[in-house]
């Protein structure tokens, strides 16, 4: 999937580059119940919106992809914001901590954690627990279940409380506000909200 990844950013094909922040993210930091700033990891950052969004509200944030040339555009995105973001290259379901540090407090992920393969999803589960704070939350964008080709193979929402057996989930909701076209046009996005134990 890294090489599809790497090839559509070169062709400039990049539906889930957005210019503003999803509202569930919005929700937990300029809503009436946000989370005071603290440390957030955006998985599969790409090219770093919602990493630069946080930063601008006084987050100390890592955004983390496995396509180099994303990363290059978010720290260019950074720096011409105005904000310090940390951005690395590396595979959230590689296993272990590595650079990621730990102690978040806001775990973000607009679509990264639906395209791995089970086994890929269990050590990015694990890796994400081993690096949360206690009490941290985590936002999920995820498809339904689903063949679509080289798109992403979903989540099943069923699945959230194995996959993240010390995580509650705070709540699952359609992700009305997306609108998917081409092959993923039935896909069922919906935001998956969870907390840390």
């Amino acid at each position: 999937m890294n090489v599809g990844y790497e090839i559509m950013y070169r062709l400039g094909i990049t539906p889930w580059v957005h210019s503003e922040p999803p509202e569930p993210l919005v929700a937990l930091i300029e809503g009436p119940r946000s989370l005071p700033p603290g440390d957030m990891l955006d998985i599969g950052c790409g090219t770093g919106q919602d990493a630069i969004y946080a930063a601008r509200h006084n987050w100390s944030v890592t955004g983390l992809d496995v396509v180099p040339r994303a990363l290059e555009q978010a720290r260019r995105n950074a720096r011409a914001a105005g904000v310090a973001a940390r951005f690395l290259h590396g595979d959230i379901s590689g296993g272990g901590r590595g650079e990621l540090g730990a102690n978040y407090t806001l775990l973000m992920d607009g679509g990264c954690l639906h395209g791995l393969t089970p086994a890929q999803l269990l050590r990015a589960a694990a890796t994400l627990t081993d690096v949360a704070k206690s009490g941290a939350v985590l936002l999920m964008l995820a498809f339904a279940p689903g063949r679509r080709g080289p798109a992403p193979r979903g989540i099943d929402p069923a699945r959230i409380p194995d996959l993240f057996p010390r995580w509650d989930l705070d709540f699952s909701r359609p992700a009305t506000e997306i609108e998917l076209r081409g092959p993923v046009r039935n896909a069922s996005p919906s935001w998956h909200q969870l907390v840390r134990r």
